[in-house]
């Protein structure tokens, strides 16, 4: 089996580039949604051992994305930015959990189609997504792990903030490592 090769600064300067646009319109699309203002912080590259922080990161929306640029997109959150994500999108305070669970869904699908879809306009490129995967608990250990089991190298966070510097969710894409360098300039 072949040793992928890192990714060079060069390769990690643009997959940040290209987060930093997907990053722009999922903040703008979640800021609709919450009925808030929510920006994009500037993105940050993580080695995939590191941990995401179970206690703050505890729902995630997690997808596969394959053809011109595979890797893996998530959309995690904390607890409180969930409930009040379900509640504004359902319409309804403390909705049951099979309606919480469709509408993280939709706001997973949201996100994370707004941000292959900036990415690939930017390439001129084609990316799909896969199903979501939604975890409710432990998003950190799960979104780890299956970014490991796809080779990743790295992973590529953005904070999506709203107005008081809170937290509302993060931003993540771990390209797989043999597209990485062969991602369109």
């Amino acid at each position: 089996m072949k040793t992928p090769v890192p990714p060079t600064p060069e390769e990690i300067e643009r997959l940040c580039q290209l987060a930093t646009v997907g990053a722009g319109l999922a903040a703008t699309a979640l800021g609709q949604l919450l009925e808030s203002h929510v920006h994009a912080r500037a993105p940050r590259v993580c080695d995939v051992d590191a941990a995401v922080d179970p206690d703050e990161w505890c729902t995630g929306i997690l997808f596969e994305a394959e053809e011109d640029l595979t890797g893996f997109v998530a959309i995690v959150m904390p607890e409180v930015a969930r409930d009040r994500a379900a509640e504004l999108m359902i319409g309804i305070a403390d909705p049951a959990v099979e309606l919480a669970e469709s509408a993280l869904r939709e706001l997973g699908n949201i996100l994370a189609s707004q941000t292959v879809s900036a990415i690939a306009d930017t390439l001129d490129a084609t990316i799909l997504l896969s199903v979501p995967t939604l975890a409710l608990r432990d998003a950190g250990m799960v979104l780890r792990s299956l970014i490991c089991q796809r080779g990743a190298q790295l992973r590529i966070e953005t904070e999506l903030c709203a107005p008081d510097g809170s937290l509302v969710a993060l931003l993540v894409f771990a390209p797989d490592p043999e597209k990485a360098s062969d991602s369109p300039a």
